[in-house]
């Protein structure tokens, strides 16, 4: 009985002492965390945390990859005003981190100032501050919604715990650096504004920007006139407080400033973007703006934001004449801007491999464009009042001292890649085997938009692929972020209109971020195209699982409705209503069981009434079931004759194996290199060995690998049993056509030759992965031999 009162006794000190330690753990975490937080985010008043330097730089002007967005920095932090498609892919553009930019401002709550954020959200680490979203609402509720369908291959979703909502009903915000007033721009109320504008919320954000006075400097003689002390004291005036001094003297903060005032201080910011005349009307009528129309308060800076269309009207012209101080910068950063390319990585990387391959890989758009690109003025327009904007310009509200940072500068001037003589022997002889291919069999066509898994690289988008039946054909099987971006680089503004037209039908293989995110972009600039070309529009018919339409519906819900554009397909088994149970409690409704994929489904039987086999020239389309979420699938389709397998995202299937016997083609994705099997299996993805024995096993004609990990930038490993059969590895902005597809595997030897230093730093970091792995090995192994011996 004592010995049993004693472990009772231990247990309890023991549970005590535990909790004691998991107490001080949390009080030492939410010390660090009070300290980070102190660091990144200084009181409002904090005089010495007023930036000495402010600057607006463009990231996206609002054509090629990147809608209109950009940010306002300063030494501490990064301010971003809306959050396109790519915003975070193309951040390290302006050399600026995802875990910098803490505050979004929302001007419009459309999906092209929002697309962005969870990749924005996700690309944080664990301990990033709180990103807080200002003016349009609901953009968290969406967060929370699509949360679950992050692909796991990027670690555990920390948003949106970490997500703080701050919508213009909260008037303004504040912090060490400025303060923001929020302007809401609501139309008034009436059946006519409801048919012009769709949106669920029509109020749209106007931002007006006010920075805090520069802190002046200490004056050193002043201090010596009134015989302050060296020491703690200077820094208690410097932050603003008064002091007083040995002798009993109080000094104020101003008796020892320097009188000298920045040059150059242009400290008031509006950014405004209208969906509609009355919403220009309602910020003509806004109580904040009547300052600046009045004369009382000069406005430094306008960004302007809003559709040409709009710019045009005769209330914006209303606008800009109440506004006509000469003082005034007005940047406008629309899609009429001038067309730049902007991305180096991309456009650079594309030019390289068409040097190798012009049939295979397009000119991108703009066409033969070759300049430098900087953050100076040369490339803006100046039109009537407006400067309209390139990428990574720079305007200064606060200059303090620049001098010494390295200039941003994108050399996309063309020119030869540099090669070796064997590289250039191995293109030579490739062109020739290019040349003599007889073009006999143009269709199907495929166009891979993004070959990265989970998120998008500085060279490779996530996954989209479009599959071109004929010239009047069209359609996309997965739509991950940026896809509209990169359709556009391939085709242009005009050949996307026609394309869009000529599309007929999107397939989702599951719900995840990376292959679905691009979806709502592609819907609205298709309706788009329809009105820009009159054209009476056709519903787009998309294929899909359930757990892919509960984040169209919350997006329908909370920003605008698109489901009206759509003929839904939902290839998911819904089972029937089982019966009540006789002995359950009376009135209770049974639960029903969810919904779930059958292995395999035909889905032309189930096409709406605007399918037409004839001009879709698509005769066999199946879904079938993969190892990935619970709700992934592959898809196998004879399109223009050719059959045609894609896998999504798996494991070795051999469901699929079996369905896609004898398949023109193979598109299977390959996330990891081979000895990553236990990685492949625990995020449910295959390695390239894996992909290529499912395509072998399926007796597949030819095998193109794609949905690469991040971790291989530009070109995967690329062992030398890839080249016994026709396989190849996909890049971003590969076009193929039927008959060319014999080609892409005979690129794999100029790969090795080009990539010859980005392959060695693959192979030292699997050595070193390896001698890692056989290090914790040997050390378990001698763990358990002292542990036997003992």
């Amino acid at each position: 009985m004592r010995r049993v009162v004693s472990r009772i006794v231990e247990n309890r000190t023991l549970a005590r002492e535990v909790n004691a330690s998991i107490s001080n753990l949390r009080q030492s975490m939410a010390s660090v965390q009070k300290k980070q937080k102190a660091v990144h985010e200084p009181p409002a008043n904090s005089i010495v945390n007023i930036p000495c330097q402010v600057s607006i730089e463009v990231l996206g002007n609002g054509t090629g990859l990147l809608r209109a967005c950009f940010i306002l920095r300063t030494p501490l932090k990064t301010y971003m005003f809306n959050c396109p498609e790519n915003a975070c892919r193309f951040l390290w553009q302006l050399r600026i981190r995802s875990s910098s930019v803490v505050d979004l401002f929302i001007t419009s709550a459309n999906w092209d100032n929002i697309a962005g954020i969870s990749s924005i959200l996700l690309s944080k680490e664990s301990n990033a501050m709180s990103t807080r979203l200002h003016g349009a609402m609901n953009i968290k509720h969406f967060l929370e919604c699509i949360r679950p369908f992050q692909d796991s291959d990027y670690g555990n979703c920390k948003y949106p715990s970490q997500v703080e909502e701050r919508p213009y009903t909260m008037e303004s915000y504040e912090d060490a650096g400025m303060k923001v007033t929020y302007i809401p721009l609501s139309p008034p109320l009436g059946l006519k504004n409801k048919e012009k504008n769709s949106k669920v919320n029509n109020v749209d954000v106007a931002f007006l920007i006010e920075m805090k006075e520069a802190a002046r400097r200490i004056d050193a003689v002043k201090l010596m006139e009134l015989k302050v002390p060296k020491g703690p004291l200077i820094g208690k005036l410097k932050s603003g407080e008064a002091v007083t001094l040995p002798d009993g003297r109080t000094i104020q903060p101003d008796q020892v400033f320097s009188s000298h005032k920045v040059e150059g201080e242009k400290p008031i910011l509006l950014v405004t973007e209208c969906t509609t005349e009355e919403h220009v009307e309602s910020l003509s009528s806004s109580s904040s703006m009547q300052p600046f129309f009045n004369n009382e308060k000069r406005l430094d800076y306008m960004v302007h934001l809003s559709k040409e269309e709009l710019i045009n009207t005769p209330s914006y012209k209303t606008l800009m004449k109440k506004l006509s101080d000469g003082d005034t910068t007005h940047l406008l950063i629309n899609e009429a801007n001038p067309v730049i390319p902007a991305v180096e990585s991309v456009y650079k990387h594309t030019r390289l491999l068409r040097s190798i391959s012009p049939s295979l890989f397009p000119a991108l758009h703009p066409i033969d464009w070759s300049g430098i690109i900087t953050q100076n003025e040369e490339l803006s327009q100046k039109q009537n009042e407006f400067i309209r904007v390139a990428p990574l310009q720079r305007y200064w509200m606060r200059k303090g001292n620049s001098s010494n940072e390295e200039p941003i500068i994108n050399n996309l001037l063309a020119s030869e890649p540099e090669l070796t003589e064997k590289a250039k022997q191995l293109i030579t002889d490739y062109q020739k085997l290019e040349a003599s291919i007889e073009k006999n069999c143009e269709f199907p066509k495929i166009t891979f938009f993004g070959t990265s898994s989970a998120v998008p690289s500085k060279y490779r988008n996530v996954t989209g692929y479009l599959v071109e039946a004929s010239n009047e054909s069209a359609l996309l099987l997965d739509v991950g972020e940026g896809t509209y971006g990169q359709m556009k680089a391939v085709f242009g503004e005009e050949g996307c209109k026609k394309l869009l037209v000529n599309l007929h039908c999107v397939l989702v293989t599951h719900a995840h971020q990376d292959h679905m995110n691009g979806l709502y972009t592609i819907v609205a600039r298709r309706k788009e195209a329809f009105e820009s070309l009159r054209i009476p529009y056709r519903p787009l018919v998309l294929v899909c699982n359930r757990n892919v339409l509960k984040p169209l519906k919350t997006y329908s819900i909370c920003f605008e409705n698109i489901e009206n554009l759509l003929e839904i397909v939902d290839i998911s088994r819904h089972p029937l209503t089982p019966p009540g149970s006789p002995n359950g409690p009376p009135g209770k409704r049974p639960r029903l069981p969810s919904p779930h994929l059958p292995p395999s489904r035909d889905i032309l039987d189930d096409m709406p009434k605007s399918f037409d086999k004839n001009v879709w020239k698509l005769e066999d389309l199946k879904a079938v079931q993969v190892h990935h979420t619970r709700m992934a699938n592959g898809f196998v389709m004879r399109v223009a004759g050719k059959r045609i397998v894609f896998s999504g995202d798996t494991k070795p299937c051999d469901l699929l194996v079996a369905e896609g016997q004898d398949a023109d083609v193979l598109v299977h994705e390959s996330t990891f290199e081979d000895g990553h099997e236990e990685d492949a299996l625990r995020k449910r993805h295959s390695t390239m060995g894996q992909a290529v024995d499912v395509g072998k096993r399926m007796n597949a004609k030819n095998i193109i690998l794609t949905h690469f990990s991040a971790r291989y930038p530009k070109v995967p490993v690329l062992p030398q049993y890839l080249d016994t059969e026709n396989i190849g590895v996909a890049m971003d902005m590969l076009r193929v056509r039927f008959d060319h597809l014999p080609l892409v595997s005979k690129l794999l030897p100029i790969y090795r030759e080009v990539f010859v230093a980005e392959l060695f730093e693959l192979t030292i970091k699997k050595e070193q992965r390896i001698l890692k792995d056989k290090e914790s090995s040997e050390k378990r192994q001698q763990k358990r031999y002292v542990k036997q011996s003992s």
